[in-house]
This record gives C-alpha cells, sequence and structure tokens, in this order.
C-alpha cells in the first residue's frame, strides 16, 4: 500500500499569497464596477476594460510559466506579486482621483484599462511560478495535497475579502483606496518573504538552457486543458448568471439582491476551500476520481438549478457545487503536473492559467444569450456538457489518464 508523504509547510506561504490575490479580485468584482459606472461609464465599457486585462492574462501566463522553467520560480513569482500590487494601487487611485477632480472620459478609460493590463500582463505569472513549485517538491502520493493548498488560498482569499473590505471602508470611514492599500500591502510583504524563501534553493529546479515549449495540442495535457476549460466555463455561468436568476425566478425582486447573492458566493467559496483542507488533503485518493465524482457533482448541480425556485435550495446546491469543483480543481491540476515531465512543470502551469480564464471570456457570448431565451437553459446547457465530458472521459480513459506511476505520461 503507497503511503503518502508529509506535504511541505512551505506550500501555505505560497497559499497566503494566493489568499491576497483571491481577497483582491474579490474587492475588485464587488466595489468597482459600481464605481466605474458612477463616473459615467456603461456595462460594456466596464465589461471591456475587465476583459482586456483577461486577455493579457491569457496570453502571457504560458509565457511567465515556461520562464519559471528556465531562470527559476522566485523571480516570476516576485514579479507577478508586484503587477498584482501595482494594478490594485492604480485601479483604485485612478477612480478615487477621477471622483475628485475633472478628468476626460476617453483618457480616464485610457488609464483604467491600464491598470487592469498591468495584472494581466504581470499578475498572471503568480499562478505558474507557484504551481510550478508545487510540482518541485511533490511527489506523486502527496502532489494533490499541495495542489490543494494553493487553491484553499485563493478561496480563503474570496471568502475574506468582503468581510475584510466591510470591516476597512468602515474603519476608513468609506475610503476607496483603504481596502485596496491593505489587500495589496499584505500581498507585497507575503510575496517577499515567498521570494527570500524561493531563491534558497530556485538553482535546483531551473535550467536555463531549458528551451521546451508546451502546445495546447501536445497530447500529454490537452485532456486536462479540456476539463480545466469546462471547469472555467461552469464558474463563469454560476458568477455571471446568479444575480440575474435569483431577481428573475427565486427573489422576482432586486431588494437587497447583492446580499441574497453575496452569501450565495461566499457559500461556493467556503464549500470548496472545506473540501480542499479536510479531504483532499488529509487522504491519498486518485486525482483521477476526485476529476470524475467532481464533475458528476457539478452536473448534477446544474441540471437541480435549472428548475430551482426558492432561495434556501439555491443556497444548498451552491454548496455541493463547491464541494464539487473543491474535489475536481486540484484532480485536475495534479493530473496535468502528473502528466509532463520535470522541466515542463512551469509550462504546464501557464498554459492552465490560460484555459481557465478562457470560460470567462467565451461565457457572455454563449450563456448570456441562452438566459435571454430561458434563464434555465444555461444550466441545462452546463449540465449536459459536464455529463457528456464524464462519458468521454470513461470511454477514453487511456487518452485522460495515461500517466505512469512514476509521474510522468508514456511518451506520445
Amino acid at each position: 500500500m503507497i503511503e503518502k508523504k508529509n506535504t511541505p509547510r512551505s506550500i501555505w506561504v505560497l497559499s497566503a499569497a494566493l489568499a491576497c490575490i483571491g481577497a483582491g479580485q474579490s474587492t475588485i468584482f464587488i466595489l468597482i464596477p459600481q464605481e466605474i459606472r458612477s463616473l459615467g461609464f456603461n456595462e460594456f465599457q466596464v465589461g471591456l476594460i475587465f476583459s482586456i486585462s483577461a486577455l493579457a492574462w491569457i496570453f502571457f501566463s504560458p509565457y511567465w510559466g515556461r520562464l519559471s522553467d528556465q531562470i527559476g520560480r522566485s523571480k516570476i513569482f516576485m514579479l507577478g506579486i508586484i503587477g498584482f500590487a501595482l494594478s490594485l494601487f492604480l485601479f483604485a487611485g485612478i477612480i478615487k482621483f477621477a471622483q475628485i477632480y475633472t478628468v476626460s472620459f476617453s483618457v480616464l478609460f485610457i488609464l483604467l484599462i491600464l491598470a487592469r493590463l498591468i495584472n494581466g500582463l504581470l499578475g498572471s505569472a503568480v499562478r505558474p511560478s507557484a504551481g510550478g513549485r508545487i510540482a518541485d517538491i511533490t511527489d506523486t502520493t502527496n502532489r494533490t495535497s499541495g495542489f490543494a493548498r494553493l487553491d484553499a488560498g485563493w478561496q480563503f482569499g474570496v471568502v475574506l475579502g468582503p468581510i475584510a473590505v466591510g470591516l476597512i471602508m468602515l474603519l476608513s470611514n468609506n475610503n476607496l483606496l483603504m481596502p485596496f492599500i491593505f489587500i495589496g500591502a499584505m500581498g507585497l510583504l507575503i510575496g517577499i518573504f515567498n521570494f527570500n524563501l524561493l531563491k534558497k534553493d530556485d538553482s535546483s529546479f531551473f535550467n536555463k538552457e531549458n528551451n521546451i515549449q508546451l502546445k495546447f495540442s501536445d497530447r500529454r495535457v490537452l485532456p486536462s486543458l479540456i476539463i480545466a476549460a469546462f471547469l472555467g466555463i461552469s464558474n463563469a455561468c454560476i458568477v455571471l448568471t446568479s444575480s440575474l436568476f435569483v431577481n428573475d425566478v427565486i427573489l422576482k425582486s432586486s431588494e437587497d439582491l447583492y446580499f441574497f447573492v453575496s452569501i450565495g458566493f461566499a457559500i461556493v467559496a467556503l464549500s470548496g476551500l472545506i473540501t480542499q483542507l479536510l479531504i483532499v488533503d488529509k487522504f491519498l485518493i486518485d486525482p483521477k476520481k476526485l476529476v470524475f465524482v467532481g464533475l458528476l457533482i457539478m452536473a448534477t448541480v446544474f441540471y437541480l438549478l435549472s428548475n430551482t425556485k426558492e432561495i434556501n435550495f439555491f443556497y444548498v446546491l451552491l454548496a455541493i457545487y463547491g464541494f464539487g469543483g473543491g474535489l475536481a480543481r486540484p484532480g485536475n491540476v495534479s493530473i496535468l503536473s502528473l502528466s509532463v515531465n520535470s522541466n515542463e512543470q512551469g509550462s504546464a502551469s501557464g498554459l492552465m492559467g490560460t484555459v481557465f480564464p478562457l470560460g470567462h471570456l467565451l461565457t457572455p457570448f454563449s450563456i448570456m444569450p441562452l438566459y435571454m431565451i430561458n434563464p434555465s437553459y444555461p444550466y441545462l446547457l452546463i449540465s449536459f456538457l459536464g455529463l457528456f465530458l464524464i462519458l468521454y472521459m470513461f470511454y477514453n480513459q487511456k487518452l485522460f489518464f495515461n500517466f505512469l506511476k512514476s509521474g510522468v505520461r508514456e511518451d506520445v
């Protein structure tokens, strides 16, 4: 019987950095859209500001992952943290400045795009370098646990972010800058600590002569990227349609809408966090089983959501959805990592960082038109896609799960 090795404690420090980024992202999505609209921007322009950043993230994530394989994780990780914090400071600062002083609409629009673009260009370096580092210091028995801890950090930040924002805004007399300064500063401090920790043995895990460039079409990584794309689309569907669905179908009123939806988002994140820390991190579970069970749970939840008319049942389903995602995400990332060689870990993590946000870009053009026809159709579509993916995986297991016990797939 294979025993699970202890997961390195240093991963918790990486997890803390991801918690800051998760808190920063949730804070932006809670506070910023309405603040931007108050400056005269419409919904399309607000979406464009965020979409351009997501596009930059998609294109640069593989580059940073590949570079971390060549020059080490520490430098790339720190660059990403600096980009994340700088983007937070500038984004909130520009909005605050525009609320006090007169700024031309076109100049303000460009400045906001540039501020978010920094996050897409540089902030996209954090995940690939952190993922590569986890692969460096874990083996086949504890790699899933390592990735679970990393994702748990993100989930913790998503849950903690809104609470911290409310408290900081209260203490600072609703000063918009203060939450972003606090979260950005915490990110920098934890980032510096990580940098010093990572650079101690960085040279053991990178090769300057490493010119390997993984492609999306590589049969070793394509299956995991397909699963990640589904996870991204399902997550985007929940994020983009929840407030509309609660308003149109469940409550049939906009009164206290954001309060009810915020509770729902917190339930998803908290459920995923608990699942990863109490199940995935504690037990040696085949990542293949985690993905199968997680996807089956998610597909079932989406089918049930399509028929939901009651807010408490909606919350129960979101908790179950978070549980399914808490199983599938670390399982899938672990499979991806175990499918490639040690000198390709950063590259593989970078590709994963590209695919997941792609769902958020595609969803407005695919899911939202369906919602306009019938609010239940997006959930039925995701449920169907999930079940189709499960069946396809089951009948093509050699394609999806062909890695060796040593942790590396056979060459294809």
